[in-house]
């Protein structure tokens, strides 16, 4: 068995239920499901009764609840002990993030920053690369995963992974739902978001070089918004893969490679030079590349496959 395990059986044993632990702890259902039953074949019984209100704990499974809290409550207090005289990995860590990526990763940072770095404070804010970069400039955030930063002598941008660019509407455009070419798009209505956006200058530039006149009649930049006129039939748009990923685009929605050419971003974590970094900003920037790869890692060219 393993830490999370007991706590995935802890919380679905104080919730009453798979859903709604799945619900709380922000993690699918089938995975809850099999961690818990993964468990069980571990210490040999069954722990719950599944039934169509929720579950409950069976005989076994009332008489490990108690020891599987101590194991967790000495497992936590391990940890607290253990940096409690670390003062190098105390302190306040802003981490920077794109919005789509943000949408992807947050969630599962934030559980692990908060494992890892128990006694340290932990800021996220979203922004367009271009803001992030700024910032980053400016020394107000850490570090930041961001698309395709300018050079900036004060920083180290690490690649991460490409992206391939989408064209996303209600309907196909040209001949195979899968895919449509650059030259496909001459004239076509658009709606994107604004100049900065990642989107925009490979777009741009591919539309440019093969002499196809790009019909942009609306800037949206919130990509919710923008996936919701899209839904809607005003236009198609032109998103990444993260994006797509991210919950905001409906599932209905048709999604084509763009190639002849292909056009894609790259995906960069920026920080200062490693000379540069404190050991909290170190650890907390090598858990975001972690997290990153397990989240967003399978929906780009990966560059790369480093675990925490």
């Amino acid at each position: 068995m393993d830490v999370q395990q007991l706590r995935y059986f802890v919380s679905v044993a104080e919730l009453g239920g798979l859903a709604r632990a799945a619900d709380i702890l922000d993690v699918p259902q089938p995975t809850l499901s099999r961690q818990i039953r993964a468990l069980e074949l571990a210490i040999g019984a069954s722990l719950f009764h599944r039934h169509g209100r929720g579950v409950t704990l069976t005989d076994a499974g009332n008489r490990f609840l108690p020891r599987a809290k101590t194991i967790l409550k000495s497992v936590d207090r391990a940890l607290l002990e253990l940096h409690e005289g670390d003062s190098r990995l105390r302190g306040h860590i802003v981490c920077g993030l794109t919005p789509s990526v943000g949408r992807m990763m947050i969630s599962e940072y934030v559980r692990r920053f908060n494992e890892r770095l128990p006694l340290a404070r932990l800021s996220v804010i979203n922004l367009l690369s271009s803001q992030l970069h700024d910032q980053l400039r400016a020394s107000r955030i850490d570090f930041a995963i961001l698309h395709s930063p300018p050079p900036a002598s004060a920083l180290v941008a690490e690649l991460l992974g490409r992206q391939d660019l989408y064209l996303v509407g209600r309907t196909a455009v040209g001949p195979d739902p899968s895919w449509v070419d650059v030259s496909n798009l001459d004239g076509l209505r658009l709606v994107m978001p604004s100049a900065p956006h990642v989107t925009r200058q490979p777009l741009e530039a591919a539309a440019a070089r093969h002499h196809v006149g790009l019909r942009i009649e609306f800037e949206v930049d919130a990509v919710d918004s923008l996936f919701d006129l899209v839904a809607a039939g005003f236009a198609h748009t032109v998103s990444t893969r993260v994006a797509l990923a991210s919950k905001w685009a409906e599932p209905n929605l048709v999604v084509q490679r763009i190639v002849n050419p292909a056009i894609t971003t790259e995906l960069y974590l920026s920080s200062p030079a490693p000379s540069d970094l404190t050991p909290l900003q170190e650890v907390a920037r090598d858990l975001a590349r972690a997290v990153f790869y397990s989240t967003c890692g399978h929906l780009t060219h990966a560059i790369d496959s480093k675990s925490e």
